[in-house]
């Protein structure tokens, strides 16, 4: 495998695991830890755009089809909710760090845990996106033209598993009450009981937006073939 793409897959993981704490600080509440994991994760962000600079030189190449347009537009908004998510860091840094002079205001604590929440959630379909293609491979296992019985059940097995991890995804954020700071809401959510359930909230998150994602992409393509 090359190098770069080795690099890429490490830079993902940990940025993924480094989000997972952070989103965790409803347990864990260190701030400092948080602060500087914080800054980790950004540094993360941009070493992530730096590997992946074939985006960006390929933005006025080419058609926009339908799956392209998805794909774009889920990367500039995840680009902006993350520097929406570094923007209010700076601007409560003085309530984390004490060589930062700034005062946090009244907004932004609630603009920092929307962001936070939309990003990780965005983050999730950004990563269905690239699954895509791996989930329709086992799918066109299932639909192969000269399938017996056995691989009928196998479908409709798949199709019945992906509703439920999307259901998982959808009662992780109902259960975990994120819906609070989704909405803007300048209150506290739920707290886990301990870190064991919230991490597991937030897997079964993730894994609920890349079946959204995986859904859509499949939707695009019949469309398309319609």
């Amino acid at each position: 495998m090359h190098v770069k793409k080795i690099l890429k897959i490490i830079t993902d993981i940990l940025m993924f695991v480094d989000f997972i704490f952070l989103m965790s600080h409803e347990v864990v509440r260190n701030l400092s830890a948080h602060g500087i994991f914080g800054i980790a994760l950004f540094a993360l962000f941009i070493l992530h755009h730096i590997l992946n600079g074939g985006f960006y030189r390929s933005l006025n190449r080419g058609k926009y089809n339908s799956v392209r347009i998805l794909f774009s537009a889920t990367v500039w908004l995840l680009f902006a909710l993350m520097i929406l998510m570094a923007f209010s860091s700076v601007m409560m840094s003085g309530a984390i760090f004490t060589f930062s002079s700034i005062n946090m205001t009244s907004w932004s604590r609630p603009l920092h845990t929307f962001s936070c929440s939309w990003g990780f959630l965005v983050m999730g379909f950004h990563l269905g996106l690239h699954l895509h293609s791996k989930l329709k491979k086992l799918e066109n296992a299932a639909n192969d033209k000269t399938a017996d019985d056995r691989n009928s059940v196998l479908r409709i097995m798949l199709q019945i598993l992906w509703l439920l991890i999307f259901t998982l995804g959808i009662f992780c954020i109902v259960h975990s009450q994120l819906y609070v700071y989704l909405f803007w809401q300048n209150a506290w959510k739920l707290s886990a009981p301990n870190i064991f359930v919230c991490v597991a909230e937030y897997l079964g998150m993730t894994a609920g937006m890349i079946m959204l994602s995986h859904f859509a992409m499949n939707f695009i393509q019949l469309r398309r073939a319609q």
